[in-house]
């Protein structure tokens, strides 16, 4: 696709799709030409927004097929996770280009549909991993890739935040993910989503199976997850999420023979063993934002952030997860 004016839909017209649309709009040749919600008062304020924007008004719909028939370039979709398969399918099956919100579906084979259909129809699919743009994590993968601290041996992997109160005291548009059948899933498939990605991209390694253990509270959602994982090489790694702690929390350490790598989504130290200081490796901010990127991609300047293909290896650990913590057996990746 050249430079030329790109045409986009937006389905689901909550506070991601207002982050979004908001870096869209900077991009002088992006036109929002429909916008679709269930609740249509949400679309029509989101609309608004962007006609202040544009200059026009964007088409609204209550419905996701009447948004196809604006015959969008690209379809961004920031819907609850349960209608991300449908609609990512039917967006390409109707020639468009998709952008989709993490994850990108609830289950390994609706993820694996989506890649062959994109695939075949030579479409993309960018998926909101934007932790890949943290300079932080961009410089631990590639110290990682050089082998800077010798042979891996062990990843350790955490995330905590007030995941429960927040959801709770948002309620509103947020209240579909304490309903699993709208969210697919708590705080694994959520925010958790974000932490899954960033150990199987930073160290390249595809994960071969997990143990995991979980607690939930009702209605039968995810709070807190704990979960070893035999990562390719046969590299352990540990996984923790906790969506009940008071503080946040997001980290990454990655144990050579030579040394430890730690990570968060702000800040790399490098520690080289054997009694040596510790290095701060200072990091600058994001350069752009994942909305740039995807835009870049669509007009043939590079690759998505993060693909379908990428974000299905994403999906099958999650799913294997959730799997292993139901059945209390360790569980292969498939």
């Amino acid at each position: 696709m050249s430079n030329s004016l790109l045409r986009i839909g937006v389905a689901g017209c909550g506070q991601a799709a207002r982050i979004h649309v908001e870096r869209l709009l900077t991009d002088p040749d992006v036109r929002i030409v429909g916008v679709a919600d269930a609740v249509r008062e949400t679309a029509e304020a989101l609309a608004a927004a962007i006609a202040d924007r544009q200059g026009e008004a964007p088409e609204v719909f209550d419905e996701f097929r009447g948004l196809l028939d604006q015959r969008p370039d690209a379809v961004g979709i920031f819907t609850p996770h349960l209608l991300h398969y449908r609609q990512a399918m039917d967006a390409l099956q109707a020639g468009a280009h998709v952008f989709i919100e993490k994850p990108l579906s609830t289950n390994s084979q609706e993820a694996a549909d989506i890649v062959s259909l994109a695939r075949g129809r030579r479409l993309h699919v960018a998926v909101g991993h934007q932790y890949r743009l943290r300079p932080s994590l961009i410089e631990a993968r590639a110290r990682l890739a050089a082998d800077a601290v010798g042979p891996l041996r062990l990843v350790t992997a955490a995330m905590a935040e007030p995941w429960l109160a927040r959801q709770r005291e948002q309620g509103g548009e947020s209240s579909w993910r304490f309903d699993p059948k709208m969210s697919g899933g708590g705080l694994l498939a959520d925010v958790g989503d974000h932490l899954i990605d960033a150990l199987l991209w930073t160290t390249g390694r595809r994960a071969l199976e997990v143990f995991a253990v979980q607690g939930r509270v009702d209605p039968g959602l995810d709070v807190v997850t704990a979960a070893t994982i035999r990562l390719e090489g046969d590299v352990p790694a540990t996984l923790a999420l906790s969506g009940v702690s008071r503080g946040s929390l997001f980290e990454l350490n990655f144990f050579g023979e030579r040394g430890r790598i730690h990570a968060t989504d702000s800040i790399l130290e490098i520690d080289p063993g054997g009694g040596s200081p510790v290095q701060r490796v200072e990091t600058p901010g994001p350069a752009t934002s994942i909305d740039a990127v995807v835009l870049a991609a669509l007009r043939g300047q590079g690759p998505p952030c993060c693909s379908a293909e990428d974000a299905l290896e994403t999906v099958r650990l999650s799913e294997a997860v959730a799997r292993s913590a139901v059945t209390g057996r360790v569980a292969p990746l498939v």
